[in-house]
């Protein structure tokens, strides 16, 4: 989409707050300089409107004024919310209307919205803002002056952290965190403005908090990494910036954390990115690899690959769902491949001229990658890949364009040895070719629609290249000779590649035959297919004028050449090379073939019509029917069909049209015939209203007076109103756009609306009202009439010739001349006496109605509505001449005023509400599809509609408005005509509900005019029409964008973006609008209407008032306090349909987020919704619950002030204006104080007015609502907090009811948590606001870099309860690296006790007055109920709220004591066998022991925990009671420090093994409550080796459960205790920088482990020697058993790498052994699924060697075939995951260890072994591929010529050679039978491994005829395979075949006849 018109669209409207004298603009001088841009705008947005507009001096003294506001309201010492949005708006809608912003301007404003949108305090929506604004503010580089900007990366940072690494006390303040995907958009602008230097600082900060033992620590790191890592602008000479100095170290972090696919993704891209920013420094090292090192790029390509997640064998993924856990962090896209962009990143960024010469290089490594997997391309080899695939191509040819034309154009500076060349861009398409051709085919749409973006890439790469390829596919496809589907991919290729097939000179004479071919596409039977052949024949209109330019040479030197062209075609070759013209001899061709245009257009107009006669019926008005698609189709194409044609074609369609709607009538088809007549006004309104006026005004009128249509009531059309339909609609659609031609027949026109008002009833009035719409849009606005191929000024000068074939206009620089409609006088005046009649007739009318009620209801009914909607499309067709200004000032009737005064007993300043001063213009001004009528409020600042007037829209820019004189009498009429109908629809409201209320129909069309009444004033909203053509013109620009071009369109879609911004500069300037005192009246009666009883009426006025609230400044609260008032009401009367009515407007969005905020309104309106829910009604209970629940997040008091960085003020210097606006700063900080101080009022009382209904209130259902709502109004930011409200949450939080006691434990612990929050920050906002806790206990520990112990000491500490005096509670430092200092708490609690202020102390003290020992026994004997099945769990919830309690307890403020409670406790557990007496006590001890209030406190609650503990582990425990005692292990683990519980810690790893037990669940469950305290202490925990050593010496214990806890509880120490800590950053980066350019090799096992690993084996060695044959249960199978469950589990961890070494020598020779052990059926799937881990593993390059050896010692020395089975299917995948990490000697031994099993006497091998072979060769790299399969080719051969089979009798049955040929006596006849069928498979795997390529390789022919001469006619199992081989080739080419046959010479053709039937082969 154009990026000036999509845009994210995160600004809304607001509620401004500043004074009247905001407005007043200063004379003085601007601080801001007025310099231009660097790059000028491709598009005159202003000069081509068809008025004078503003000049840039207006605009820059716009944006002056806008940044005065600015400035003053970020001056203002309380948070001035509203104005800084509205100004914002102002801001963006004025960069959105296309003006130049000065540089320096630029600059300034986005170094402030940096600031703000990261200031501190400021509410999260408001932030998203203000961040939207800075990214469209500094993401163009060419916009800014970089060096005039420098951010602080530290601000980012600082927010970054606080969602990843909170602090335990931050979800008091998490609703004033940011979104981590704002702050990523941020990031990736930013960055490029951070300072050099930053790249260190932000290493040192950040990575201290990597670690892998925490798996969201890793992905939050690396998440920061990417979001802030800056790398744009690396000075020259600071080599310690450059990448190469630290790219080993990221790297080496990689490597830490393997097989997760969200990792691998956070790294390619921050790779990715970094490419992109270095290729343009030249002084950055740069090779034919990139910026990296060939090592580097063969880990990236095996990453690469990992991520398409192509299937290999059956070895699954190779990602483990378990890495990739969602953390805040994590992003997420399920529309998109997130892989494909960062590869294609990289892979382009690391181009050069070099990747042509270097034979491992970036360019080679791609063709690789997709060689490997071009398999999977293929239609018929579709899966979840194909997405992911086809992506990656599509981002590869778009990125390289991208590139390819900004280097091009100079848009990006390149060093020369870096830019792509000729050559280079040849290769690059080569190399993608075959990829994408086959993606098009693709049975996914999606897929297929990702390879034809990329086929266009390439096309526009290299035009000879792909163009004759396309053509050569198109033609068997257009001329039916293959299938349909095939038929519709050529016709969207080829309309995608129009624009580069009209100017490609030899292609573009094939234009008219694809033109002629195309017809037949348009077909009734195949809807999909004639959309398509719309789409192509529109798409070569855009750019080729259809005119005849033969001279009358005729078509037949064209016919001639498109003759051999497709000759040559069908041959396969390349028609650019075959076929040389001259220039002059290209042009003569051309001319000839446009010969055929006028025959094109007959045949083309006759295929329409019969395509609209046979048109099924849509049966539905969706969009999405293929019916539908193509009546929308239809205009569209032609639109720009018409637009091309000569006069004398046109003139063609012309007759031919009015031939056929004069003698036919197509009732389904009216709507497409009526949008054709609308293309053919457009293109020639006079020729066409000329042709046709007089024949459809006679047909109408013929219809009505001869055949009686129009006369039936129905709202459906009649049968023989269908003929009256089609003209009335035919005629009125060539209105629409007929404009000043209209007033010749002006006379004939108004005389056929009043006569067909006279006439027509039911179905047909509505188009008779369409009718009158069209004529007043048609002659009052400005619109474009233009759609020309050439201008109508250019056509006057000169003749259309063959240059305007392709030609492309410069909207600079070539003169577009849009023709615009511009109303004149003469229409206005028809139009304002058309209006005049017709809204005089229409009100007398329903006068006379409601002065004679005597009709019938239906009658009466039938006419008011019909005159209702003649006036509402009356109204929206005048839209464009209203004046909001007037419309605002328009008075109510006297009896009117009188009788609504004082009518609503809220506080209603109506006056306030904006009847006085000019209108605000609330609109947000967006580019995008969802345009209109989507803003409104303001989710942040006080919402007071009263406050709308105090900010005007000071400027408004020329929009063409016809009215410059106000005094003019058409002025004045069309105001008073408006004022006069909005009475009369008072009146007829009024009317209807005192004597038709029951009359659903009128107030349903009443309601309808009112929306329009209120909307349609100075731009008509109600048809969107502006939202119809943005998605016009996004459908159809898409095919036209080019990455790296801008505006390369054809002339009709640049004429269209003119009418755009016509558009959108006349929806600025109308934006809301004061209320009149008129609009009160009417509002009133919506609000009335949507309060109806009935409720079709209640709908349409609730979505009428919906849409009006948008543009009256002062309705929200206007309708608010009605609906309230209308609510209470109806509740008292029991009155329940208008209680749903009220209810469901204060539901509408804008009016609830409003009412929500506003501190006058927000009270009652919960009152009100309390009030309903007490209805036993559930559908009233239901929808009063739904909106409360909306109610109570937005309910709560926001912040006074926001707190910026000490950049702010510098910052905002930069644009303090020269005026002095003190006076009025402190006024607006006035003015904010005063607003704060009511809203903190209002809650207050809102409040007490809860517990007030609290405590009123006895069932439980409302208890709950009052409570939720109590709870939601509590923050940090709430003054004071009532005594009450702790009362009532702890008095609750034993109700008897779970769901009400549930509510009320969450309550009380929020209610002491914001105590305690704010005790912890001083009770300072301030610091409240950052989330500054760390002054109380939390003490900073420095790390003493020098001391090379210092880790170990660390360590040592953390496992010695006596030392250091600190605890660390967070596992965040020094597991990578360590940083300056870390955080950490005194050892002795309570050192520092919070202070809390008087009022928290006093709430504290209420409600600890609850807790007693009643109330704790009944809190006990409530957690000891049954629970429900899915809430049967340990319940973290309670354990908190019990460590609450304790607390309490402990600070001295209950009645409850120590003894009390442990007494309690005790009782509850009793003799330990109800499983939820076990619940309650865990929950309860892990709050205990959670509570650290004193040292005294601890020493009793770890004694009591553990004395109690130890009773359950020693005899307790059983498998109902093990989940909650390991919630209660995991809850109390969560700290890196175990001494904080080292009590517990010593009972938990005192656990050993009883050999002897035979209690196998005791013994098992107590190793699992070990491992969940492990599994969560991670490498702080440094004495495991005993636990170690004693689950090692138990390997083979004789229970299952117990076997596998002892292997997860193994697998936790490889990951847990391993750590690096290096001392500092530099020596981090300088370690890895050294070792190589992948780092450190991660997870090294040290000499003790590896002894470890060895003695294991060894003893399941042993074992294995003892065990006996056949026996099931032995040490060796349960030993075996168990390891393999420990090496299962340590395979899923980040350290898995580490087991690799082993793999070779130990674990591949064991798991061999295991596969042969059938006894045991465990054993089986243990080692299958180690073998699949093992495939997927990433392998370090410095160990392939040596488990290739391994692998190859297996297979050639293995005794049972079933282990050199398995071996092959290691060696697949092996292969595939390692592919680029291998050498070619590597990838030889791999080769020559699958031939070898090719000759294995077992026929499976042999079978696993040729499968094995094909897919090695097929994934195997071109140039490794070519040399090997010469080599194998020759090797089989030559094994098939060299054994010869020895004479025998060839009659013998295949059962019996198969057992001949392991008989000892025939050994000679064996090994030729065996070696043959070796040379046989081989040659069939060389065949088989390029199953799709067309035509196949040329020594292919060659293999297959030595099949069939040497070996079809062998016996058995070799003739077999033969067949097989050439039936498999034969099947998959079967649609390829008319090519690949020519690949064979005909005595090879010959040969394989004689092997199959003839028919096969011909």
């Amino acid at each position: 989409m154009d990026d000036d018109i999509q845009e994210s669209g995160l600004i809304k409207a607001m509620v401004p707050l500043l004074d009247d004298d905001a407005f007043a603009i200063s004379d003085q001088h601007s601080p801001l300089v007025d310099d231009a841009r660097t790059r000028p705008r491709t598009y005159p947005y202003a000069a081509l409107l068809p008025f004078t507009t503003e000049d840039q001096s207006d605009r820059i003294k716009h944006l002056n004024h806008i940044t005065e506001n600015l400035y003053v309201a970020l001056s203002s010492e309380s948070l001035a919310i509203a104005p800084l949005l509205h100004w914002t708006r102002e801001l963006r809608s004025w960069l959105q209307l296309k003006f130049d912003m000065p540089v320096s301007t630029r600059t300034k404003l986005a170094a402030i919205y940096y600031e703000i949108a990261l200031a501190q305090g400021m509410p999260i929506s408001a932030s998203d803002r203000f961040a939207s604004t800075f990214v469209v503010l500094a993401q163009k580089r060419s916009l800014l002056d970089p060096t005039q900007l420098t951010l602080d990366w530290k601000l980012l940072f600082r927010e970054f952290k606080k969602i990843a690494f909170p602090h335990s006390l931050s979800h008091g303040t998490r609703s004033y965190e940011k979104e981590p995907e704002t702050l990523s958009k941020i990031g990736l602008v930013a960055k490029r403005f951070f300072p050099p230097e930053s790249q260190t600082e932000l290493l040192e900060e950040l990575l201290p908090f990597y670690n892998t033992v925490r798996q969201s620590s890793a992905h939050q790191v690396l998440s920061i990494l990417d979001a802030l890592l800056p790398f744009d602008a690396i000075p020259e000479n600071h080599a310690h910036l450059y990448p190469q100095s630290w790219l080993p170290s990221l790297f080496h972090i990689w490597s830490l954390f393997t097989r997760s696919q969200q990792y691998d993704l956070e790294v390619m891209d921050i790779l990715s990115r970094l490419s992109l920013a270095t290729v343009r420094q030249a002084h950055i090292p740069f090779s034919s690899f990139g910026i990296f090192t060939k090592e580097q790029t063969a880990v990236m390509f095996t990453c690469a690959l990992r991520l398409v997640e192509v299937p290999v064998g059956r070895a699954g993924s190779p990602y483990l769902n378990s890495f990739d856990l969602s953390s805040p962090m994590t992003k997420s896209d399920s529309k998109r491949s997130r892989c494909a962009r960062p590869i294609a990143r990289w892979i382009v960024a690391s181009l050069s001229p070099e990747s042509l010469v270097n034979p491992d290089s970036v360019l080679r490594g791609l063709q690789g990658l997709l060689q490997a997997v071009e398999t999977f391309f293929h239609p018929s080899n579709s899966g979840t890949w194909t997405k992911n695939l086809t992506q990656l191509v599509q981002s590869l040819a778009d990125m390289f364009v991208l590139r390819w034309n900004q280097e091009q154009s100079g848009e990006i500076e390149v060093d020369e040895r870096r830019r792509l060349t000729p050559e280079l861009k040849r290769e690059f398409v080569l190399t993608l070719k075959d990829a994408v051709f086959m993606g098009i085919h693709s049975k996914s749409s999606t897929a297929a629609s990702h390879s034809q973006a990329a086929l266009q890439c390439l096309a526009i790469l290299e035009p000879d290249i792909v163009l004759p390829l396309v053509l050569r596919q198109s033609y068997p496809s257009l001329q039916g000779l293959v299938e349909t589907h095939r038929t519709i991919t050529s016709f969207k290729t080829l309309t995608l590649l129009s624009q580069t097939l009209i100017r490609h000179k030899p292609s573009r004479l094939h234009v008219t035959t694809l033109l002629g071919l195309a017809l037949p596409g348009i077909d009734a039977n195949d809807l999909s297919k004639t959309v398509q052949t719309f789409a192509f024949i529109q798409s070569i209109a855009a750019y080729v004028p259809f005119v005849d330019l033969s001279e009358g040479s005729g078509p037949g030197l064209a016919m001639e050449y498109i003759t051999n062209s497709i000759s040559l075609l069908e041959e396969g070759e390349d028609v650019s090379q075959m076929v040389a013209l001259s220039e002059e001899d290209e042009i003569a061709v051309l001319k000839s073939s446009t010969a055929s245009f006028g025959e094109f257009m007959t045949s083309f107009m006759d295929r329409v019509f019969s395509l609209l006669e046979n048109l099924p019926d849509a049966g539905t008005r969706s969009r999405a029917t293929p019916e539908q698609s193509v009546v929308n189709m239809i205009p569209t194409a032609f639109n720009v069909i018409l637009g091309s044609l000569s006069d004398d074609l046109f003139d063609l369609v012309l007759d031919k049209f009015a031939d056929f709607v004069t003698d036919h009538v197509i009732p389904q088809s009216t709507d497409a015939m009526a949008n054709l007549m609308s293309c053919l006004s457009l293109a020639k309104p006079e020729r066409t209203f000329n042709k046709l006026f007089t024949v459809l005004d006679g047909n109408i009128r013929e219809e009505i007076d001869e055949n009686h249509a129009g006369m039936s009531k129905s709202s459906e059309t009649v049968p023989k109103d269908r003929a009256l339909v089609w003209y009335l609609s035919l005629f009125r659609k060539s209105v629409w756009t007929s404009g000043r031609v209209l007033t010749k027949h002006r006379a004939q026109i108004a005389d056929l609306i009043f006569y067909l008002r006279q006439k027509c009833r039911g179905a047909t009035s509505a188009h008779t009202s369409n009718l009158m719409h069209h004529t007043m849009y048609a002659l009052t606005n400005i619109y474009t009439a233009d759609c020309r191929l050439v201008s109508g000024a250019e056509l006057k000068m000169r003749s259309y010739n063959v240059s305007d074939w392709g030609r492309q206009l410069d909207p600079q620089n070539d003169s577009l001349d849009i023709e615009w409609h511009i109303p004149n006088e003469d229409e206005v005046e028809f139009a304002v006496d058309l209006f005049e009649k017709n809204v005089e007739y229409s009100i007398a009318v329903m006068t006379r109605l409601m002065e004679d009620g005597n009709k019938s209801n239906k009658d009466w009914s039938e006419e008011m509505t019909r005159e209702l909607s003649y006036l509402r499309l009356l109204v929206s067709g005048s839209a464009i001449l209203y004046d909001p200004k007037v419309i605002s000032s328009a008075e109510a009737p006297v009896v009117v005023a009188e009788e609504h005064d004082g009518d609503i007993e809220m506080a209603d300043d109506s006056d306030a509400d904006g009847a006085k001063g000019p209108s605000i213009g609330d609109i947000q001004f967006r580019e995008d599809i969802a345009i209109d009528e989507e803003d409104e409020g303001d989710d942040e600042g006080n919402g007071d509609d009263e406050e709308m007037t105090s900010i005007k829209k000071t400027f408004t820019y020329p929009t063409g408005y016809h009215f410059t004189n106000q005094n003019s009498e058409l002025f004045n009429k069309m105001h008073e005509l408006h004022n006069r109908i909005g009475v009369t629809l008072h009146s007829v409201h009024e009317y209807l509900a005192a004597k038709h209320e029951d009359d659903v129909h009128s107030f349903v069309s009443l309601c309808s005019v009112y929306r329009v009444w209120f909307i349609d004033v100075g731009c008509e909203r109600s048809i969107r029409l502006l939202d119809t053509l943005i998605r016009s013109y996004l459908s159809d620009v898409r095919i036209y964008k080019v990455s790296g071009l801008r505006k390369q369109y054809p002339r009709y879609l640049m004429s269209r973006r003119a009418a755009i911004y016509h558009l959108q500069r006349i929806k600025h300037n109308n934006g809301m609008r004061d209320m009149s005192a008129l609009d009160k009246v009417l509002l009133a009666d919506l609000v009335q209407d949507s309060v109806s009883q009935y409720a079709d009426t209640r709908h349409q006025a609730q979505h009428s008032l919906e849409a009006t609230i948008k543009v009256l400044i002062g309705s929200r609260f206007f309708v608010a306090s009605r609906a309230i008032k209308e609510l209470n009401t109806a509740i008292k009367d029991t009155n329940y349909d208008r209680a749903k009515g009220a209810m469901r407007v204060l539901d509408i969005r804008s009016i609830f987020r409003f009412a929500s905020k506003d501190c006058r309104i927000y009270n009652s309106m919960a009152m009100a919704l309390l009030n309903a829910a007490k209805v036993d009604k559930p559908e009233i209970y239901d929808l009063s619950r739904s909106i409360l629940l909306s109610f109570v997040v937005v309910v709560r008091l926001l912040p006074k002030t926001a707190y910026y960085s000490n950049n702010f003020e510098l910052a905002l210097s930069q644009i303090r204006p020269e005026t002095d606006y003190t006076q009025r700063i402190k006024d607006s900080s006035a003015k904010g104080d005063k607003v704060w101080n009511e809203r903190c009022e209002a809650l207050k009382k809102f409040e007490a007015d809860l517990v007030l209904q609290y405590k009123e209130e006895q069932h439980w259902r409302m208890m709950f609502l009052i409570a939720t709502l109590l709870m939601s109004s509590l923050s940090v930011l709430t003054p004071t907090f009532s005594p009450e409200v702790g009362e009532i949450f702890f008095k609750g939080s034993i109700d008897s009811h779970p769901h009400l006691r549930f509510l009320l434990v969450q309550s009380a612990l929020r209610l002491t948590n914001l105590c305690y929050i704010r005790a912890q920050c001083g009770n300072d906002t301030r610091r409240l606001i950052q989330s500054d806790y760390y002054d109380m206990d939390t003490i900073t520990v420095t790390v003493d870099r020098d001391d090379p112990h210092f880790t170990d000491k660390f360590l040592a500490s953390l496992n010695d309860p006596e030392s250091p005096y600190y605890q660390v509670q967070k596992d965040r430092p020094g597991w990578l690296v360590w940083g300056k200092s870390f955080l950490a708490e005194s050892r002795i609690p309570g050192t520092h006790a919070p202070v809390f202020s008087e009022d928290d102390d006093h709430v504290l003290m209420q409600s600890a007055l609850q807790v007693d020992l009643k109330w704790f026994n009944k809190l006990c004997d409530n957690m000891m109920q049954e629970p429900r099945i899915e809430q049967d769990a340990f319940r973290a919830v309670y354990s908190t709220f019990s460590m609450t309690v304790f607390t309490l307890m402990a600070s001295g403020r209950t009645t409850l004591t120590w003894e009390e409670a442990t007494t309690k406790i005790m009782e509850m557990y009793g003799d330990g066998k109800d499983r939820n007496h076990h619940r309650a006590v865990a929950e309860l001890l892990a709050g205990m022991l959670s509570n650290s209030t004193s040292l005294e406190y601890r020493e009793k609650a770890n004694t009591f925990v553990v004395k109690l503990l130890s009773s359950v582990i020693d005899d307790e425990l059983t498998p109902e009671n093990l989940p909650y005692w390991t919630g209660f292990v995991g809850y109390l683990s969560n700290s890196v420090d175990p001494r904080s519980i080292w009590p517990l810690v010593q009972k938990l790893t005192s656990v050993r093994i009883d050999a002897t037990s035979n209690a196998a669940f005791k013994e098992s469950s107590r190793i699992a409550l070990m491992r969940a305290f492990l599994s969560r202490a991670s490498w702080s925990f440094q004495m495991y080796q005993p636990i170690m050593d004693d689950l090692l010496n138990n390997l083979d214990h004789s229970y299952k459960g117990v076997r596998e806890e002892i292997g997860r509880t193994l697998s936790l120490f490889p990951k847990s205790h391993y750590y690096e800590s290096f001392k500092d950053i530099a020596t981090l980066l300088q370690a890895n920088y050294e070792a190589g350019p992948l780092g450190l090799i991660a997870y090294p096992m040290t000499d003790q482990r590896t002894e470890m690993i060895e003695k294991v084996f060894a003893r399941l060695a042993q074992w294995r020697s003892e065990r006996q044959p056949l026996q099931e249960t032995s040490s060796y199978t349960n030993g075996s058993k168990t390891v393999m469950i420990w090496f299962e589990f340590w395979l899923s961890t980040p350290a898995c790498t580490a087991l690799i070494p082993f793999f070779p020598k130990l674990i591949l020779p064991e798991l061999l052994n295991l596969l042969d052990i059938k006894e045991d059926s465990e054993v089986t799937p243990l080692a299958v699924s180690i073998f699949k881990h093992f495939g997927n593993l990433p392998c370090p390059p410095h160990l392939l060697q040596q488990i290739i050896s391994g692998i190859a010692d297996i297979a050639s020395t293995s005794n049972t075939w079933h282990q050199r089975l398995r071996v092959l299917a290691v060696v697949q995948v092996f292969y595939f995951r390692q592919l680029f990490q291998l050498s070619n000697a590597s990838r030889r031994s791999m080769f020559d260890c699958v031939f070898r099993l090719l000759s294995d006497p077992q026929l499976e091998v042999r079978d696993t072994a040729a499968t094995t072979l094909s897919g090695m060769i097929r994934c195997s790299p071109t140039a490794f591929r070519n040399t090997i399969v010469i080599k194998l080719q020759k090797q089989f051969t030559k094994m098939l010529q060299d054994n010869r089979l020895p004479g025998r009798s060839r009659s013998a049955s295949s059962v019996k050679l198969d057992v001949e040929l392991r008989s000892p006596s025939n050994s000679e006849y064996n090994v030729a039978i065996l070696n043959r069928h070796a040379a046989v498979l081989g040659l069939s795997a060389l065949v088989q491994a390029f199953p799709y390529q067309s035509p196949p390789p040329k020594w292919i022919p060659d293999v297959l005829t030595t099949l069939a001469k040497k070996a079809a006619n062998d016996p058995g199992m070799v003739g077999r395979s033969v067949k097989t081989a050439l039936g498999e080739f034969k099947k998959t080419r079967q649609d390829t075949w008319h090519v690949d046959s020519k690949v064979f010479e005909t005595e090879q053709l010959e040969d394989l006849e004689g092997v199959l039937w003839r028919s096969y082969f011909a």
